[in-house]
């Protein structure tokens, strides 16, 4: 696709933003959990394990999986719109830049908490 065709810059800036998202979602667990394995196998399972385990069949399945990042940058880069005869339930663009915003600020709110009360 070319640069200028409807959806690439949402899609080029989204998928600029997926890694520092996916950084400050690990900050946070790292904060919380404080142990370097756990930490990670949190963070892998959270951001690229869980997704897979809600479809969009269901309702309160959907609004899960449109809640993770992953689910948030695919329809983000998505740039056709879904067929409305379909059977799934279709994230929405707002709603996918909400959780791309929500994600971090979340995870470093909790840090910003965590660090002040903890004792070092």
């Amino acid at each position: 696709m070319p640069v200028t065709h409807p959806g690439v810059p949402r899609a080029l800036v989204a998928s600029a933003l997926v890694a520092p998202v996916s950084a400050l979602v690990g900050l946070g667990l790292g904060v919380l959990l404080r142990h370097v394995a756990a930490t990670m196998l949190t963070g892998v399972f959270t951001l690229l394990m869980l997704p897979t385990m809600f479809s969009e069949s269901a309702r309160w399945s959907a609004d899960v999986n449109h809640a993770m990042v992953p689910a948030a940058w695919r329809r983000l880069v998505q740039s056709w719109e879904a067929d409305p005869g379909s059977l799934g339930y279709a994230a929405t663009v707002p709603g996918s830049w909400a959780v791309y915003a929500l994600w971090p600020l979340t995870a470093v709110a909790l840090a910003v908490i965590v660090v002040r009360r903890r004792d070092v």
